[in-house]
């Protein structure tokens, strides 16, 4: 309720949870589709990154069920982790492109 109260000013119409969990399903497929628009057209000059987001922490591997069918364990520079690898693609003109994939 804090966090609520603090940003009320830069997010005056923010939604509560229950109604945004409500409102997911109606904006996920074009919140998945906006970043494929953003892309633009390959120069042949890319960077690429990848980040791990971890679902959960190793020792409770066998106790998660939300990505269950989909998290896998995948190794990072600093250690193992469970859960997907984000990849960021950004090409010449600026523009970005994002991927997130199972854990390798």
């Amino acid at each position: 309720m804090r966090f609520q109260t603090q940003v009320c000013a830069e997010f005056p119409h923010l939604l509560s949870y229950t109604r945004f969990v409500a409102r997911m399903p109606r904006v996920l497929l074009p919140l998945a589709a906006y970043p494929r628009t953003q892309m633009g057209t390959w120069s042949g000059i890319s960077c690429m990154d990848a980040t791990s987001l971890q679902v959960c922490h190793l020792a409770r591997i066998a106790q998660h069920r939300v990505f269950r069918a989909d998290a896998r364990r995948g190794k990072t520079s600093v250690g193992w982790f469970y859960g997907f690898k984000l990849h960021l693609v950004i090409n010449d003109p600026m523009t970005s492109g994002a991927r997130c994939s199972p854990s390798a």
